[in-house]
């Protein structure tokens, strides 16, 4: 069976939100765990890339199945750069890879198996066409992902590089909603009352 690798990028400073955004909590679970658990429940090897506070979120995750990796540049460097990072500390062998930020708390299990179910070099979701997380891409992108030095991060990658791209539109707006902002993170609860409410589909 392939193996498959997943990275989580928590190295930021969380200067939008106010407060350090991974531990923030949705109906008493922090947003990082969310993601973890999301992560490992598909059967991925996690790599959790940490920069500001990393002792405390090592410490919040204590027993997850985890492993880190620090990104002592986190002030200075892009989302590529902990990539770059995350998918180093991964052990070899994964064929291929998830890829969230830490801040995307509320995607279903039901999404991640479906963007799993397709084989492409790279796949993404949609939520009425807005594009989301988790991303999945293949290892035959390990190369391009070590020496791009483009814009755009691995979006720009995959444009810049031309890598074929399978879509996929999903009934989940999880996929689209950060807590990058207070106001996000209070329409993050709002969406997980409306779920617990039965107002959204689990």
């Amino acid at each position: 069976m392939e193996r498959l690798g997943a990275v989580i990028l928590a190295a930021g400073l969380s200067s939008r939100m106010g407060e350090f955004k991974p531990l923030l909590p949705i109906g008493g679970v922090s947003m990082i765990r969310r993601v973890v658990d999301l992560m490992r429940g598909a059967g991925a090897e996690t790599v959790v890339v940490t920069g500001y506070r990393h002792k405390a979120l090592e410490a919040h995750l204590v027993g997850c199945g985890v492993r880190f990796v620090h990104n002592p540049d986190y002030r200075h460097t892009q989302m590529l750069d902990s990539l770059r990072l995350g998918l180093g500390a991964l052990p070899a062998g994964c064929g291929r890879f998830l890829l969230s930020p830490a801040d995307v708390p509320l995607v279903r299990p039901r999404t991640v198996r479906a963007l799993l179910a397709l084989d492409a070099p790279f796949v993404r979701p949609l939520y009425r066409g807005e594009p989301g997380h988790p991303v999945v891409f293949r290892a035959g992108l390990l190369p391009l992902i070590r020496c791009y030095s483009g814009s755009g991060g691995l979006g720009g990658l995959v444009e810049t590089c031309g890598v074929p791209v399978r879509e996929l539109e999903v009934d989940d707006l999880g996929v689209c909603m950060d807590g990058d902002t207070r106001e996000q993170y209070n329409a993050l609860l709002r969406a997980y009352q409306a779920i617990q409410d039965g107002r959204c589909g689990a």
